[in-house]
């Protein structure tokens, strides 16, 4: 299997293993297919995979946690496609989301 089918895979498994509320699985495959993205030089790749791992840590309340994976996977987006690609709008919106969410709960 090539490198860049199984960050694939790694990266869906911990997906499905956050969705189905085995967090520790979830983390353990993402920061697989993080290792092997990175291993990769793949930009692109390692900010789809940050931005999960983001995902896993904002749903059980990792705050500071989730803003810092997404900040290192949008600056990825954009190192490999661009400024305003869909993945990096996606990831920014993933920020906006937690940063409301923060200023919520501060009130």
């Amino acid at each position: 299997m090539s490198r860049l089918k199984m960050v694939g895979m790694l990266n869906r498994a911990g997906m499905k293993s956050f969705n189905e509320g085995r967090t520790a699985d979830a983390l353990f495959q993402l920061v697989q297919a993080d290792r092997l993205a990175r291993s990769m030089k793949s930009p692109l790749q390692q900010a789809k995979v940050r931005n999960n791992i983001g995902l896993v840590h904002q749903g059980v309340g990792n705050h500071e946690e989730a803003l810092a994976c997404f900040r290192l996977a949008a600056r990825n987006a954009v190192k490999g496609a661009g400024e305003g690609n869909v993945l990096h709008k996606a990831i920014v919106r993933n920020m906006a989301r937690l940063e409301d969410g923060k200023a919520e709960q501060a009130a």
